[in-house]
């Protein structure tokens, strides 16, 4: 399911976009294909399209390994919350696009960029309890998914379109874990 970048990152600024897109692409939950749809998008928009775009247009059309780096080097480091990504997790999830080993994947790769002991600790226990229950009855693996789709879901809300609330979701967050299990 390509994901509608124009409408995601809406708004953002660009330091923002390029630290979400590369997390994105590295999670595989946006494609290049994605991004170039985007990026030729705002192109034939832009009357002066910023040069951040431009760049990556080129890019993406003759040098597709080197887009990571640059997406890491277009703008000074900054580290924002893994919780957005957390979201698109549990909507490939929820929406059945992922089965349920790519997310745990996923969701090991966000083990060091998530925010609090807590989410570190779900995250290595589900990858745990994926990795047992992945040789083993179907029935072991359902507990997982459910366990999976209940950690994810308490992300549900972080999208970019809801940012104004994240305040009041990172608040509500320990709420919400202490309900899992």
């Amino acid at each position: 399911m390509p994901m509608d970048l124009e409408a995601e990152f809406s708004g953002l600024p660009l330091s923002e976009t390029a630290y979400y897109l590369r997390l994105g692409l590295q999670l595989e939950v946006v494609t290049l294909a994605d991004v170039s749809d985007w990026v030729d998008a705002v192109l034939l928009r832009e009357e002066e399209p910023n040069g951040f775009f431009v760049e990556l247009y080129r890019l993406l059309r003759l040098r597709q390994p080197d887009v990571l780096a640059y997406l890491a080097a277009a703008f000074p480091p900054a580290r924002f919350t893994a919780r957005p990504a957390l979201a698109w997790l549990q909507q490939r999830l929820a929406g059945s696009s992922w089965p349920l080993g790519r997310v745990s994947r996923a969701l090991y790769r966000l083990r060091t960029l998530v925010e609090s002991e807590v989410e570190v600790g779900w995250i290595y226990g589900l990858a745990a309890d994926y990795e047992r229950a992945a040789s083993g009855p179907a029935e072991a693996l359902q507990e997982v998914y459910r366990e999976t789709e209940a950690f994810l879901a308490c992300y549900h809300d972080y999208t970019f379109a809801n940012r104004p609330e994240w305040l009041y979701l990172d608040a509500v967050l320990p709420q919400r874990w202490a309900g899992l299990r």
